[in-house]
């Protein structure tokens, strides 16, 4: 048995300290030999009978040396072979300079000719096959008692020769590997003396061939073809042994991949395995270049770690990639291979030798395994361990591909399929998440947001689902880029999204983000050649303050969200308050649509006269409900009811409808008086309402004059282009346009030029006020002059009283509404009314009711 250390190792002692030791070793085993020689190179052979020349035991080494089984262990290759044979045929029959002499020439044409070991190992296998063989034909020539092949204790001279000379390898080597790895391992070293059992069954049949042959020379024939079958057979089984480990490492493979779930973890275990399975200092994965010509390596390091280079792909290499990505062959390139591009390329990699082979994705080939220099010079790569890389890598091939489905479906099952967006599902995890780090101190507070976009069922319905959902997908995007690293945007389906802030508290940040969601939201999106504008409402949720439970402060967002809905602002913080309405608020759907249709939902009417002579001139259409559990039901609750269920274009309608009827009535009876009604946010985005506006007034036979309508600053301003162009086409119909409110918007002379109204009317808030706070008094009289100059109308509603009446009276008001000159009260009542107050005197003196 011969053991072969592997050079290249760069760890132990410095390159020159290893040179050194290797050259002591060489000088103590030629130097052993020179001791031995005198004693030895003038005897002649053991049994003088059947002289062996040196040419024949050069053969009988040489047999044995093809024949080998070459195990790796560690960092050496075993070459466990059968030449105790014609050493112990030369230790009977042949002269030591004849054994020793034919063992060098077969050693050295082994080396140089068939193996192509490097110089420096040459010269140091040389050395030992000098000195092992002239230490082990010392000891046979001092043990062995006669020239005796019959004798016992001839026989226990050669197993003494063949140990010593098993020994005396076994310690070189291990101070070779002391040089080159900086120690031994004498456990393993021990672990290894088991492999003596192959010296001892070599000297075994040595010995019996010596008996046959000095029975009986011709012997010899039937010698060399049980010979050459036993060492036929004896390469068959390491072949066969060899498939059997590599079996079995294959097996303990499939089973560590199978239990990995982790793609990095994979591909370490993919490299180690290649490295061990074709024992090999490298392994590495390289991917298929990009269209710029950029490669990705991916390497184990020397503690089990995953090396990452991303650089250019080498035009040298070009060949192998079209090779191996673009064709899906493999290549091997042995050592001492004579084509120059392999050659070329292993200088390149600074490899002796290498196989690539392919490696599969999902689609297609998506790189190459590489493992290279093989460990140990006692031999190269091969077309057995190209099929043994071909199979680790279809196995990691597969693996992977499993790892990147199962990805792909946990990714899936944890985002929105449209938008790419987390689901409902993720955002859920990620809200647990952050109230456990809250509970445990980590954070401050966490804030969740719901967002519902409006209009969103007018873009399907005009546009269609297409547009919608793309739509969708700009709005997630203009979200996500609005949040930032702040947090987590999600849509938990339909126009609904939410935004989760992991690890804030601060409701100034947190309604800072929400003015910045809305504001990336006002910018128009373009769909299908058209500039469509789409607004949100907004509603926040802090934790621990308004919840400490995922679901309660979820339900708390959503609260507040509905609650923005029909407020102005776009954005609303939950208040405890919200809770206790919204339980009333869902039973309210139900019941108003009920009402709608059952005319519980009325029109009330309140008066508006001039202020100079006091005459009424027209009314105020007021919605009223009454329930028939509740009573009067205020239009603050369940307008805004209507708004979020989809009911208000009825409600609109129904109101519409009874206060051009009522009109319609007062004037057949001589009473011409003008109505005014409001209209809603939603209302002016309804593209219908202008055409059902102009079929009641033809329906009832109500001059269009007559009719006002009243919207509010900033119901405009929720989508000016949409609502102003509404309100051109209201105006070409004939119909007075009013502001409602005005004062508490926006407020200013170049906005009330860019509307088509006739009328201004000033918020109850600063009349109400007005004869005891000068502020409030100058606000409005601001209000009257600037709305003289511009030749529109003003009433001012929530008059109360006959200081405030007559204030108003002086800053040359038109028109007043309040409690002062009359309530609101059913249209039939309106009639009597009026013939109760026909004689009254001037505005100053008109009773309140």
């Amino acid at each position: 048995m011969a053991t072969e250390p592997e050079q290249g190792h760069e760890s132990g002692l410095s390159r020159r300290v290893r040179f050194l030791c290797l050259l002591t070793l060489m000088a103590g085993l030629l130097g052993l030999a020179a001791v031995l020689a005198p004693g030895l190179l003038g005897q002649g052979p053991a049994i003088p009978g059947l002289p062996l020349p040196w040419w024949a035991m050069a053969l009988g080494f040489a047999a044995t040396e093809a024949f080998v089984l070459h195990i790796q262990t560690r960092r050496e290759a075993q070459t466990i072979s059968f030449s105790e044979v014609p050493l112990v045929l030369g230790l009977f029959f042949a002269a030591p300079l004849a054994v020793v002499v034919g063992r060098l020439v077969a050693g050295t044409v082994a080396m140089v000719g068939y193996r192509r070991t490097p110089p420096l190992k040459i010269a140091f296998n040389i050395a030992l096959l000098v000195g092992e063989t002239s230490l082990a034909i010392a000891v046979f020539r001092a043990l062995a008692p006669a020239p005796d092949s019959s004798s016992p204790g001839t026989w226990l001279a050669a197993y003494a020769a063949a140990l010593a000379a098993d020994v005396l390898a076994a310690a070189a080597i291990s101070g070779v590997i002391a040089a080159y790895d900086g120690g031994v391992d004498l456990r393993a070293l021990l672990s290894d003396a088991g492999s003596l059992v192959v010296p001892l069954i070599g000297t075994t049949l040595g010995l019996l061939a010596v008996l046959a042959l000095t029975a009986s020379p011709t012997a010899g024939w039937l010698l060399a073809i049980c010979g050459v079958l036993s060492l036929l057979a004896f390469r068959s089984y390491a072949a066969l042994a060899q498939r059997h480990l590599n079996l079995e490492r294959l097996y303990r493979f499939s089973e560590s991949v199978s239990r990995t779930s982790d793609a990095g973890e994979l591909l370490a275990d993919v490299l180690a395995e290649a490295r061990d399975l074709l024992s090999c200092e490298s392994a590495t994965v390289v991917s298929a270049p990009t269209a710029d010509g950029v490669v990705t390596r991916v390497s184990l390091g020397a503690s089990g770690e995953l090396v990452r280079w991303v650089g250019p792909a080498p035009a040298s290499a070009s060949w192998m990639t079209d090779a191996v990505v673009r064709e899906g062959r493999p290549v091997l390139l042995p050592r001492g291979t004579r084509d120059p591009r392999a050659r070329g390329w292993l200088a390149e990699q600074g490899l002796r030798d290498a196989v690539v082979v392919p490696l599969s994705g999902s689609a297609g080939i998506a790189g190459a395994l590489v493992v290279g220099n093989r460990l140990g010079d006692v031999r190269t790569f091969d077309r057995d361990d190209v099929l043994l890389l071909e199979t680790v890598a279809n196995h990691a091939g597969v693996a992977l591909h499993n790892d990147e489905l199962i990805g792909r479906l946990r990714h899936d099952a944890l985002h929105d399929a449209l938008t790419g967006l987390p689901n409902r599902t993720h955002l859920q995890r990620g809200v647990t998440a952050a109230l456990d780090d809250v509970a445990a101190g980590r954070v401050p507070g966490t804030t969740v947001m719901i967002l519902d976009l409006d209009e969103f069922k007018e873009v399907n319905d005009t546009l269609g689902h297409h547009q919608g959902d793309a739509l969708l997908v700009e709005v997630g995007v203009r979200l996500t880029a609005a949040v930032g690293a702040a947090g987590t945007v999600a849509r938990l389906g339909g126009d609904e999204f939410a935004v989760l802030l992991p690890a804030s508290a601060d409701e100034e940040h947190a309604f800072r983000i929400a003015r910045r969601l809305l504001q990336v939201l006002e910018q128009p999106v373009p769909l299908d050649g058209l500039a469509v504008e789409i607004g949100a409402s907004i509603g926040i949720a802090l934790a621990p303050a308004h919840a400490a439970d995922p679901a309660a402060l979820l339900k708390c967002a959503d609260l507040a969200m509905y609650d923005a809905k029909s407020s102005t602002g776009g954005m609303r913080l939950y208040e405890p308050d919200l809770h206790a309405t919204s339980p009333r608020r869902l039973t309210l759907v139900s019941e108003l649509r009920a009402a709608l249709h059952d005319g519980s939902v009325v029109v009330h009417v309140q008066p508006k006269a001039e202020l100079g002579s006091g005459r009424v001139v027209g009314v105020e259409a007021l919605v009223r409900w009454d329930h028939p559990e509740r009573g009067w039901v205020p239009p603050d609750d369940f307008v805004p009811v209507a708004e979020r269920s989809g009911l208000l274009g009825v409600l609109t309608s129904r109101v519409l409808d009874a206060t051009l009827a009522a009109c319609a009535r007062w004037r057949a009876d001589g009473q011409d008086l003008g109505v005014a009604v409001n209209l809603s946010t939603r209302s002016l985005q309804d593209p219908a309402l202008v055409d059902e506006i102009a079929e009641l007034l033809l329906q009832h036979g109500v001059p269009a004059d007559r009719l006002t309508l009243e919207v509010t600053e900033s119901s405009v301003m929720a989508d000016p282009g949409r609502a102003i162009a509404l309100l051109e086409q209201l105006r070409g119909l004939g119909v007075r346009l009013s502001i409602d409110d005005f004062g508490t918007g926006y407020s200013s002379l170049s906005y009330l030029q860019q509307l088509p109204v006739q009328e201004v009317k000033i918020d109850r808030g600063f009349v109400a006020a007005l004869s005891t706070d000068a502020e409030n008094a100058a606000i409005v009289r601001a209000i009257v002059d600037l709305a003289r100059h511009l030749g529109l109308e003003v009433v001012a509603e929530g008059v109360e009283d006959q200081a405030t009446w007559d204030l108003l009276s002086s800053m040359g008001c038109h028109l007043v509404q309040g409690w002062h000159l009359a309530p609101a009260m059913p249209t039939e009542e309106l009639p009597r009314w009026l013939a109760a107050h026909q004689g009254a005197p001037g505005s100053t003196r008109l009773p309140a009711v």
